[in-house]
């Protein structure tokens, strides 16, 4: 139940965003001081070790950069939550007069959410897929794992869905787009002969997974538009009720249009 909440939530993007936010900050001297003493103590083969203490005892905070309209960003969003990794969230304002704030591009020089920066911003991470494959990994310490059963066959699925959401689906449907819709056919197409892996209920099977975070905002937007259910994709209509069965989706207009998938500058 809480997963289906997850999703529909998240989906929604309509939770606030709190304004009070204090930019990250480099570790202290004395901190970076005491850790550099460490390793030069160390030998060689405990250079690794020492230097992973050393971040497991840094700032613990998760923090999580995002856009609330950004499908890229969604997927961190839902893998973060699915996971209940300890985390907080601040919103970038990618289109705003000002401009995105110097302290973000010395994050992401590219100025592009997602950005996830772990024990207190020793971590950097950037790339929605990247982000998700550390989040399954563990990165977030309390978080839970997103990685199935961990076994190789259900490895394999995971990666499959992911390398097909990023490889054809959106290059299949940005063309749609950008065509007004005239290959509508050859996208609705390609999601039947996926429609056929959704093991259920979820994607990969019994949990949550990667799989589905990497797939979820990107597929509820083109059932928004085309609904699925009525061009032969049952199998992923019901994948998409059962992630928000709980809830209903309120829908927000600035979201719920296909071209967000595929065109968006993020």
């Amino acid at each position: 139940r809480a997963v289906a909440a997850t999703f529909t939530a998240i989906l929604a993007a309509v939770s606030a965003v709190g304004s009070s936010f204090t930019p990250p900050t480099a570790l202290s001297s004395a901190a970076v001081s005491s850790s550099t003493t460490q390793l030069r103590m160390a030998g060689v083969g405990g250079i690794e070790e020492l230097a992973n203490n050393a971040l497991r005892q840094s700032p613990s905070t998760t923090q999580f950069y995002t856009h609330k309209m950004c499908p890229f960003a969604q997927r961190v969003w839902i893998a973060l939550e699915a996971g209940n990794c300890p985390y907080e969230m601040q919103q970038i304002d990618l289109y705003g007069a000002g401009g995105k704030p110097d302290w973000f591009l010395d994050l992401n020089p590219e100025g592009q959410v997602p950005v996830v920066t772990c024990f207190g911003g020793a971590k950097i991470l950037i790339d929605s897929e990247y982000i998700l494959t550390r989040l399954a990994e563990g990165v977030v310490e309390g978080g839970q794992s997103l990685s199935g059963d961990g076994s190789e066959e259900m490895t394999d699925q995971i990666d499959q869905w992911r390398n097909d959401i990023n490889d054809r689906v959106k290059v299949v449907g940005k063309q749609a787009v950008l065509r007004g819709g005239k290959n509508v056919d050859e996208l609705m197409e390609l999601l039947r002969s996926l429609d056929d892996k959704v093991v259920g209920p979820y994607l990969c099977g019994d949990t949550v997974t990667v799989a589905d975070a990497s797939a979820f905002p990107f597929l509820w937007r083109i059932d928004d538009e085309y609904d699925l259910e009525k061009n032969g994709c049952k199998n992923i209509r019901a994948w998409l009720d059962e992630c928000g069965k709980k809830r209903c989706i309120q829908k927000d207009d600035s979201i719920s249009l296909v071209v967000v998938v595929v065109v968006a500058p993020w």
